[in-house]
């Protein structure tokens, strides 16, 4: 996150997250579906996370 968001938006990020990783998709994927999940629940705060993504070499 880049700032402190609410309990509300915490909680859908969560479930839209974990639901996609145990379905077997990406990180990726998974972080775009909890920021989803957040937008489609009317709460403003999709923006608010950041996804940080280091590169193995």
């Amino acid at each position: 996150m880049n700032k402190a968001i609410g309990d509300e938006a915490a909680i859908e990020f969560a479930v839209g997250f974990y639901d996609a990783l145990g379905a077997g998709q990406s990180i990726e994927f998974a972080y775009k579906l909890g920021c989803s999940a957040i937008l489609m629940h009317g709460i403003q705060e999709h923006l608010t996370h950041i996804l940080h993504q280091s590169i193995n070499t």
